[in-house]
């Protein structure tokens, strides 16, 4: 798993375990000695709170997935789906480019899991491993959303102008609201499970009639991962 590094002891006669630097004083690490129950321990702890508070963690049927689920918990905290510390910021200029400076890092973070998942992904399906690639699948299809709608909320200001004519103030602060409500509008998506790839392109359409148009790369993640759990490993 690419970032990763593997340590032979740690801390308090820690045993093997992995471990991953995220960035924003964010740390993983993954266990590679199973507990009683036989399932994998992980955490993420957040170095810049007193005593490396712990922000999640939880516990995975291989090293593998224990990886995975801290790249998602990160991903979550980095999205603003919990808590995060924050600095004083005093004028909205500085208030946006913190929001954009959360968006791309969250962007950036995401497009990495994508890559990582994928490669997951193809060696299950060579190992016959049709259910837990399913389960990666759909992981795969949230890091895909995740990342390409957080590509559209950070550049929704940037909207394509309409030959030499300029947007009034009005009009550029609608294009906006419209892309972020299409933003989330996509990605309820990964959510549900039964969501189907045309749900995506109608989307996707409605942002290109703003004038907004999607990261190519992205894009194409997007829809390949809506038809990987249609991918089973071929039969001799």
């Amino acid at each position: 798993m690419r970032d990763w590094k593997r340590y032979e002891k740690g801390l308090y006669h820690v045993g093997p375990h992995w471990v991953r630097f995220f960035g924003d004083g964010l740390v993983g690490t993954a266990f590679e000695e199973p507990n009683a129950e036989g399932r994998f321990a992980w955490y993420v702890a957040d170095s810049q709170e007193p005593g490396a508070k712990t922000f999640r963690q939880g516990l995975s049927p291989n090293i593998g997935e224990a990886k995975l689920s801290a790249d998602a918990a990160v991903l979550d905290r980095k999205r603003g789906r919990a808590a995060a510390v924050e600095g004083n910021w005093t004028t909205s200029t500085d208030r946006n480019r913190r929001r954009v400076d959360r968006l791309l890092a969250s962007e950036t973070l995401a497009r990495g899991l994508v890559t990582d998942l994928a490669g997951y992904h193809r060696e299950l399906i060579a190992a016959g491993e049709a259910k837990m690639a399913d389960r990666i699948a759909l992981s795969l299809r949230r890091a895909a959303l995740g990342a390409f709608t957080d590509y559209m909320r950070r550049t929704a200001t940037f909207l394509v102008r309409s030959g030499s004519t300029l947007a009034s103030p009005e009009e550029r602060q609608a294009g906006e609201e419209a892309v972020l409500r299409i933003a989330d509008e996509i990605e309820a998506l990964a959510d549900d499970p039964s969501a189907e790839v045309v749900a995506f392109e109608t989307a996707a359409n409605k942002l290109r009639k703003w004038g907004a148009f999607p990261d190519p790369e992205l894009y194409s993640a997007v829809v390949h991962s809506f038809f990987m759990l249609r991918v089973r490993p071929e039969t001799s």
